[in-house]
């Protein structure tokens, strides 16, 4: 990658995460030297040419070690445990530090849910970014493009799409579990799924972390959407379990009643902290495989049905184009949904009982 010639070190926040964990892993496996910040310990297979420093992005201290001696940010954290006004708080702390410490180029993780067209529609750069819920992560992503874009730092804003592959809790733990229960139920009409894989994405990071590359907004998906199905009978075929049955929205949203009034933001519930100071003492491993283990024993065999956020996302028929990427940083997806499920084969295989 163009990126390593004249980087002396980078800094990974949310170095600890799915994202983070194959981003340092590639770093380091080009000898990039690489300083992360973490609450708790980092998770095995990282690689040795890791410096770990214990903190919390709040802390301009800890800031401060963490950009010293770095020529490139890499900002993958977002506490999804914690409220907006924190995020946007570790988020302003982190912009000040760069200021000080004369980082040369910050690549900053965003999402395509900033979109007012996602997922219903097609999504573009250009795109409106609408806020709608004040505290809510999308409005809080959306407040951290426009501070970032703002603060006169050299910047790429990545707004990945559905990202799976090896240790995607979301788009992948999740569904494999589902899966292993017994069947899936896909709402009918079905949607496409905007996928991309964690390899790809890493690539879309490192391409966009020279100092010469362009700022800006950059979507990042996979090389074309494909039907939710196909990604969910690759993993059962893999994982040699589940079944998919699609069953009409309109008969899914009766089945969950009348839609809830949308609550005020609100603090992290009790199980979210707990989780958090779990994994914070033990390390995301140690508590993923404890999760594994006991949704094993509990599992007797069911349906999953979706929730209105799942319906949602599993019906949405936009597509989010890459044109941007592709022709401002030499974005080449490599992964089609069969080498990415080819890719993800031996970790699912992992999440069996």
């Amino acid at each position: 990658m163009a990126e390593k010639a004249g980087i002396r070190r980078v800094a990974v926040t949310g170095a600890s995460g799915f994202i983070g964990r194959a981003l340092v892993a590639a770093l380091a496996a080009e000898g990039v030297a690489v300083t992360a910040l973490s609450r708790g310990p980092m998770p095995r297979g990282t690689g040795t040419n890791l410096r770990l420093i214990a903190g919390d992005l709040r802390d301009a201290d800890s800031v401060a070690r963490l950009l010293e001696g770095a020529d490139t940010l890499y900002n993958l954290a977002y506490d999804v445990r914690a409220s907006g006004a924190d995020n946007l708080t570790a988020f302003d702390t982190l912009l000040a530090g760069a200021r000080a410490a004369g980082t040369r180029r910050i690549v900053h993780l965003s999402s395509v849910v900033v979109y007012d067209a996602w997922p219903d529609a097609d999504c573009v750069e250009t795109g409106a970014m609408t806020p709608r819920a004040p505290g809510s992560y999308r409005d809080t992503k959306i407040a951290m493009e426009g501070r970032l874009a703002a603060s006169g730092l050299s910047a790429a804003i990545l707004q990945p799409t559905i990202v799976y592959g090896p240790g995607s809790r979301l788009w992948t733990d999740r569904l494999a579990d589902a899966l292993m229960m017994g069947e899936m139920v896909l709402p009918a009409p079905e949607g496409l799924c905007n996928g991309v894989h964690v390899d790809d994405l890493v690539q879309a990071c490192r391409l966009a972390a020279p100092p010469a590359a362009p700022d800006g907004r950059f979507i990042v998906s996979g090389p074309a959407p494909f039907a939710w199905s196909d990604l969910l009978r690759g993993y059962a075929a893999i994982l040699g379990k589940g079944t998919v049955r699609h069953v009409p929205v309109a008969d899914l949203l009766a089945r969950l009643g009348p839609a809830p009034e949308a609550p005020p933001p609100a603090a992290p519930s009790l199980p979210a902290r707990l989780s958090a100071a779990a994994r914070s003492r033990l390390g995301h491993d140690r508590v993923d495989a404890l999760s594994r283990w006991l949704k094993a024993r509990l599992r007797k065999g069911g349906t999953f049905w979706p929730d209105r956020h799942l319906i949602e996302e599993f019906s949405g028929t936009g597509t989010c184009h890459i044109d941007h990427a592709r022709t401002a940083l030499g974005y080449a997806p490599r992964h089609d949904l069969q080498s990415g499920l080819a890719a993800t084969a031996d970790y699912l295989k992992t999440l069996r009982p």
